[in-house]
């Protein structure tokens, strides 16, 4: 899994995908990172520290689930698959 492909495409557009929960079930989502399709109210607000952005990037995905209207994330080792929806950037 090219996690780096990822999070660029959830920066630049919507990407759909599928990871497996934490209860085992597949789950599908559209989501984003793009600030030009976050609503204003859920645009990140602050910055963690240099640490927990390292230990926070190797093990998970953050993004904004379109359907759900709110941020998510997922492990990296339980994406199924994903492709990009729609590019902006």
């Amino acid at each position: 899994m090219d996690t780096i492909e990822l999070r660029k495409a959830l920066y630049e557009g919507v990407v759909l995908f599928e990871f497996i929960k934490k209860d085992g079930t597949l789950r599908h989502a559209r989501g984003t990172t793009c600030p030009e399709l976050l609503p204003a109210d859920d645009k990140p607000q602050g910055k963690r520290s240099a640490f927990t952005q390292y230990k926070y990037e190797r093990q998970t995905v953050a993004f904004y689930d379109i359907d759900k209207k709110a941020w998510r994330c997922m492990r990296i080792d339980t994406i199924w698959q994903y492709k990009r929806a729609m590019k902006l950037v």
